[in-house]
C-alpha cells in the first residue's frame, strides 16, 4: 500500500505562502523542521528574475509569456459545484453544457483507443492508462494558493497520463534559461492537451479533471509508471523508455471503466543503481549516491527537494542538470534504440555500456547552447 502525500509539504506549495498571514504561521506550528530551510529560499528571487545568476532579460521575458500561457489552464481547471469547468474572467475556459454528445454505452476497451488516440491528436509523445491508485491523490491541496489546506476529495477511477518530450538540443542545455523556457513550454503543452481531453470526456458526459503545472489533485511520475511508460530514475523523476527524463506530464482523471496498460520494466531502475551520473553531476548535493528505499510504500530515491528548489532560486533557472547528464537523455536513434533494448534485457552489461557512453560523451559534458536561443544577453 502506498501512502497518500499532503501537497501542502511539497517545496513548491510551502514556499509560496506569505509570512505574518495565518496560514503561514499555522503550517509552520504544524511543520517547523521546514520553517529555516524554506524562509532562506523564500528570500530569494523568483525563477528567470533580474538578480539571479543566470538571469538574461530576452530569455526571462519568454519563460514568464509561457507560463502566463500554462497559469491560464491551471486556473481553468477549476469547477462549480455542478462538476462543469469554471468559465475563468479572462474568458478561458470549456462551456460545454448541455451534455449534446452523451453516449448511452461505451466499452472500456474503445473508450481507452479514443483516448489515446485524442492525446496524441492534441499533441502529446506518448499516452498510457492506469487505474488511479488512491495513495497517488494528494490527500490535502498545496496549490494554487487560494486552495491551500483544502482536502482533496476524487472519486475517480482511472488516470490518463500524457507524454510531452523535452527537445534534446534544449536538454543539452541545462542549467542555462533556454532549458527552463524549453520546460514551460512543455508544460503549457500538456496544459493544452490535459484541458482540451477533459473537456472532451465532459462533452461525452463523464465526470473528469484536467491535472496540469500548479494544479494537481494527483502525484504524476508514479502513475506513469503504473500506465506503463517508464520508470522512476535515480533523481526521482520519471525516465520514459523512450524520450528519457526529458519529458513532462499531463494527466486526465475520469469516473469511467477503462482498458489499462501495465507497468513494464525497462532496465531503467537496475541502470541507475549502477551509473548515478546524476548524483555526481549534482551542484547541490540532493540526489543520493546509495541504494533505493522504501518511502511512503515505494522503492525510490529519496532526493533533498530544499535543496533542490534553493539552487534552482539561486540560479534563476530549474536546473536541469540532472537531466542533461542522465545517459538515457540521448536523441532517439538506431544506436540508442539498440543501447535501451540491451539495457532492458541484459542488466550484466550495464558498466560496459556506461564505459561506453563516458567514451563517446565524456564523463562530465558542460551546457550547450540551443540553435533557436544561441543569443548574447543585452543587460
Amino acid at each position: 500500500m502506498y501512502e497518500p502525500f499532503d501537497e501542502r509539504d511539497s517545496v513548491f506549495a510551502r514556499t509560496r505562502l506569505v509570512p505574518g498571514t495565518e496560514v503561514y504561521n499555522d503550517f509552520y506550528i504544524r511543520r517547523p523542521e521546514y520553517q529555516q530551510a524554506d524562509d532562506r529560499t523564500r528570500n530569494l528571487k523568483n525563477l528567470a528574475s533580474p538578480g539571479t545568476k543566470l538571469y538574461l532579460a530576452e530569455e526571462g521575458a519568454l519563460i514568464e509569456a509561457i507560463s502566463h500561457s500554462s497559469d491560464l489552464f491551471a486556473a481553468a481547471v477549476e469547477r462549480t459545484s455542478s462538476g462543469k469547468y469554471t468559465q475563468t474572467p479572462d474568458g478561458l475556459g470549456a462551456k460545454l453544457e448541455p451534455h449534446e454528445h452523451k453516449l448511452s454505452s461505451l466499452s472500456p476497451e474503445h473508450l481507452s483507443e479514443f483516448a489515446k488516440n485524442a492525446a496524441l491528436f492534441l499533441g502529446a509523445d506518448d499516452v498510457g492508462i492506469t487505474k488511479l491508485d488512491p495513495g497517488f491523490v494528494y490527500t490535502h491541496r498545496g496549490r494554487p494558493s487560494d486552495k491551500f489546506g483544502d482536502e482533496v476529495v476524487l472519486n475517480h477511477t482511472h488516470a490518463i497520463v500524457m507524454v510531452f518530450a523535452m527537445r534534446h538540443e534544449y536538454v543539452l542545455s541545462g542549467p542555462q534559461y533556454s532549458s527552463t523556457a524549453e520546460t514551460t513550454r512543455n508544460y503549457a503543452r500538456a496544459g493544452f492537451a490535459s484541458h482540451s481531453l477533459a473537456g472532451t470526456f465532459e462533452g461525452l458526459g463523464i465526470d473528469t479533471r484536467a491535472h496540469v503545472d500548479s494544479n494537481y489533485l494527483v502525484i504524476c511520475p508514479p502513475l506513469a509508471v503504473q500506465a506503463g511508460l517508464g520508470e522512476l530514475g535515480r533523481n526521482g523523476i520519471l525516465v520514459h523508455h523512450k524520450y528519457g527524463p526529458g519529458v513532462r506530464l499531463g494527466l486526465v482523471t475520469v469516473d469511467a471503466e477503462m482498458a489499462v496498460d501495465k507497468p513494464q520494466s525497462f532496465g531503467i531502475s537496475e541502470f541507475c543503481r549502477t551509473c548515478a551520473k546524476c548524483a555526481r553531476e549534482c551542484p547541490s548535493a540532493s540526489i543520493p549516491k546509495g541504494d533505493a528505499e522504501i518511502v511512503r510504500g515505494a522503492k525510490k530515491w529519496p532526493i533533498l527537494p530544499e535543496r533542490c528548489y534553493h539552487y534552482w532560486r539561486t540560479q534563476g533557472s530549474d536546473c536541469g542538470i540532472c537531466i542533461r547528464a542522465c545517459p538515457f537523455a540521448k536523441p532517439d536513434s538506431k544506436l540508442h534504440r539498440m543501447v535501451r533494448s540491451s539495457i532492458k534485457s541484459t542488466p550484466i552489461f550495464n558498466r560496459l555500456f556506461l564505459w561506453g557512453h563516458d567514451l563517446v560523451y565524456g564523463k562530465s559534458a558542460g551546457p550547450k547552447k540551443p540553435p533557436h536561443l544561441n543569443i548574447k544577453s543585452s543587460n
